[in-house]
């Protein structure tokens, strides 16, 4: 297990005061980093290896209010299975007592950047990780959210530079603001599946869909022939 203590920051917080959303996964993306470079099988190794993480699916379980700007925080991260080319991923965020905020199950793929396709885990990085138990509870990674009617479109916007991580697709976390910003301020999220399915590029064209549901609502953010890039199914507490 790898913990990464912090402080909510002003930059973090939404227009609340609290952790934003993207924030949220900036910690998570931000921990599983850090917890590779210590590791000797950080951004170095992977672009030696032209091999790169690609987050294929989230969900998050958010137990209470979020903290607030100036609260402290533990991000924790642990691998619980590996299996040729995916990677299963726990996290956690909690109070420096121990409770916990935030619980996220996650399926990663490991992927050769040049050659575009899956690559199966090298020895030195299935080495390098130490497993540990899958939280408990329910978890459905593999829920597909993609939507017949995706409801009235909200937004649009071009991919920029500004948008690009390391592997030079829009970062996940963008995807996370640009759907977030797509539903009211005022709504309490309490649970969110998250898919990626197509990388996003410099130049490319996301429009943002919104589907309002019972309890919550779905965001899809597609190309300009409706195929999905991310989709977010928010359930409202």
């Amino acid at each position: 297990m790898y913990e990464l203590k912090s402080r909510v920051r002003y930059s973090e917080a939404d227009e609340n005061g609290v952790l934003s959303m993207q924030g949220l996964m900036n910690y998570l993306q931000d921990c599983c980093t850090m917890q590779a470079e210590d590791l000797g099988i950080g951004l170095s190794y992977l672009k030696e290896n032209h091999i790169g993480w690609m987050v294929t699916s989230y969900q998050v379980k958010i137990l209470g209010a979020l903290p607030s700007v100036g609260d402290c925080i533990v991000v924790k991260t642990w691998p619980y299975q590996f299996r040729g080319m995916l990677g299963y991923r726990n996290f956690t965020v909690e109070t420096e007592g121990g409770e916990a905020l935030v619980l996220v199950d996650s399926l990663w793929i490991l992927m050769d950047i040049e050659a575009k396709k899956p690559i199966r885990l090298p020895a030195k990085m299935i080495e390098a990780y130490e497993l540990s138990p899958q939280l408990p509870g329910e978890w459905d990674l593999r829920k597909k959210l993609t939507l017949e009617d995706k409801g009235s479109e909200s937004d649009v916007f071009t991919v920029a530079k500004m948008h690009l991580d390391t592997n030079h697709h829009m970062n996940n976390v963008n995807y996370m603001a640009a759907a977030m910003a797509c539903i009211s301020s005022r709504v309490s999220v309490k649970e969110m599946f998250i898919t990626y399915k197509n990388a996003a590029v410099l130049g490319d064209e996301i429009h943002c869909y919104v589907a309002d549901k019972e309890d919550g609502c779905t965001v899809c953010l597609c190309d300009c022939a409706g195929d999905d890039y991310c989709v977010v199914e928010c359930v409202f507490g």
